[in-house]
């Protein structure tokens, strides 16, 4: 029979990171927290676009890195360390949050 001891979560954290100023990326928590599952959502009132990505990031179009995020458009990754992710936005005081199941 399939042991199945480790098959849930142990903890549900959830988190809101912002980019006072754009063009400045943000590490998305300091904590170190290693994730089966993180989803990262674009706050509903960015007006911009934020990017996440590793500590490189940058939201700028024309020099842009990571995966660029809409208004509540959701990035979703596993097995990560969410200290290792960055956020950054192309306009001031936009962010994120976030759910981390680990």
């Amino acid at each position: 029979m399939p042991d199945f001891s480790n098959a849930y979560a142990t903890t549900v954290t959830t988190g809101r990171t912002t980019v006072t100023t754009a063009g400045t990326r943000v590490q998305l928590s300091s904590t170190v927290i290693r994730a089966r599952q993180v989803d990262v959502t674009a706050l509903s009132t960015n007006t911009g676009n934020i990017t996440i990505g590793d500590s490189t990031v940058i939201a700028a179009a024309g020099t842009r890195i990571g995966t660029p995020l809409n208004a509540g458009d959701t990035w979703t990754g596993y097995n990560v360390d969410i200290s290792q992710l960055y956020i950054d936005s192309t306009a001031n005081g936009e962010g994120v949050s976030f759910t981390v199941i680990a």
